[in-house]
């Protein structure tokens, strides 16, 4: 997944790659929940203090420690991550001052001096100017000042001269890990909303399905409406300033979503393999014993075979309740796959994506946006990156005069939302009513589903034709 994002960004212009590295590192500061981890703040001071920003690093280290842009305190709660974000933030102000006697306390009695002596009481960050100097005057009252230097970029914005690595590339695609990584409560807690009392099961549709699915219109227009389908058109056909396609880094990030569906789903039917051997080993273990115990009974046994039956309908409740359990989890399972791909896509700025939901109708869309890309990089594999872009070149043109034409007509009466989610519902049915052989499971099903294996082995053994 990460190879496939580093591709995506390395082929696009610099300015672009620090508007889109900023960027991710903004949502992921920004988010609810990433925000207060305090590896993503390092790791967005470190990408400044290498692109010679210290100012801009330094108002960070404020946000996160003292005063985030809510006004709620820092912006990192955890103690921990608070000690080596101060720490971090010593060693670059005696790297930037020159000065390596300047201790913690030093720093942190500047930065709480300054803090109060901020005339504008509205204010949540500090001038990081003030900081510094209060830092030096409490490290050594004779230590001389030096002049405050012009900023470097009054002539050129700072985005014509930058420049990323691959190890900042890396940390970009690491900012995503990180807030993909882990399932917000906010998240989990409208997936129980939407579950109310019954079991969790798994979020239908899948993103990506088994199989390509078999489009009438390779632009996609017929599923999710000219707008979107002239966007993704225009991605899939797009070029860098270098001639590298941005399309195909696209789809690569796709099909590594993909592989990510179909390495879950093999998971999933590991798990219920393992299960149900467990489950038959321990039954006949069990059947073993209450014959040896009936065998002996002797004059008591009635009162034996009454015990017998006892025991067997307990291990029968405790066999359910394994099978429950392994549905419940497996149904969460997929549930953070959904929600990690939403992320990984949502960076990818897709149509249809602003990241995590539970929403159906916006999985609906998501998922239709995603068979699109599907046949994309499937087709793409088949035919050449060429003969493919060709193809789409000329579905861009054809729905570029259908849009024009459209937009001269008389105005498009919009859908009311009845009508558009019962066409949504029309449409998945008609796309799984006739799946491909060997298609894999329906969400899960009650417990007795795992009285037919052959079924897992079925959906696993299809994904595999795939994947090769």
């Amino acid at each position: 997944m990460f190879h496939s994002h580093t591709i995506f960004l390395t082929s696009i212009s610099p300015l672009a790659q620090f508007k889109s590295a900023t960027e991710v590192y903004e949502q992921a500061i920004n988010c609810p929940v990433g925000g207060e981890v305090g590896k993503i703040w390092m790791e967005y001071v470190h990408f400044l203090e290498e692109r010679g920003r210290p100012r801009t690093a330094q108002k960070l280290y404020l946000r996160a420690l003292v005063e985030g842009n809510d006004g709620d305190g820092p912006s990192v709660k955890d103690v921990a991550d608070q000690n080596l974000l101060w720490n971090e933030f010593l060693r670059m102000m005696q790297s930037l001052r020159k000065n390596p006697d300047l201790t913690l306390e030093d720093l942190k009695s500047a930065v709480e001096h300054e803090r109060g002596a901020q005339v504008d009481s509205s204010a949540t960050t500090m001038q990081p100017e003030a900081v510094a100097s209060a830092a030096d005057s409490s490290a050594s009252n004779t230590a001389e000042q030096r002049p405050a230097k012009r900023s470097r970029w009054d002539k050129r914005t700072p985005e014509q001269i930058e420049t990323l690595s691959a190890g900042s590339i890396d940390t970009a695609a690491s900012v995503v890990f990180a807030t993909s990584k882990n399932m917000p409560p906010e998240v989990e807690t409208l997936w129980h909303a939407r579950d109310g009392g019954s079991m969790p099961c798994k979020p239908e549709p899948a993103l990506f399905s088994a199989s390509p699915p078999k489009l009438g219109d390779p632009s996609g227009k017929d599923l999710v409406g000219i707008d979107t389908a002239l966007k993704l058109l225009q991605i899939l056909t797009s070029k860098t300033h270098d001639g590298k396609s941005l399309g195909s880094a696209l789809l690569e990030l796709c099909h590594a979503c993909w592989m990510m569906t179909a390495l879950k789903e093999e998971e999933a039917v590991k798990a219920n393999e393992a299960l149900e051997k467990k489950i038959t080993n321990d039954t006949e273990a069990l059947e073993s014993n209450l014959a040896a115990r009936a065998s002996v009974a002797g004059g008591a046994m009635a009162a034996v075979q009454h015990a017998n039956e006892q025991e067997r309908n307990q291990f029968i409740m405790q066999c359910t309740v394994q099978r429950e359990q392994l549905l419940a989890f497996s149904a969460w399972e997929f549930r953070k796959l959904l929600y990690t791909q939403q992320i990984v896509l949502s960076s990818a700025k897709l149509p249809h994506f602003d990241g995590p939901s539970v929403d159906s109708a916006s999985i609906n869309v998501q998922a239709k946006v995603c068979s699109i890309l599907h046949s994309a990089f499937y087709l793409r594999a088949r035919v050449g990156e060429d003969n493919h872009v060709k193809m789409l070149t000329k579905q861009l043109e054809n729905l570029q005069k259908i849009a024009s034409t459209v937009v001269k007509s008389e105005p498009v009466q919009q859908q009311h939302p009845a009508q558009l989610q019962m066409q949504l519902q029309q449409h998945q049915q008609l796309q799984y009513q006739q799946p491909p052989p060997n298609f894999p499971l329906p969400p899960p099903m009650p417990p007795q589903m795992f009285q037919h294996p052959q079924q897992g082995q079925q959906m696993t053994g299809y994904y595999g034709q795939q994947m090769h």
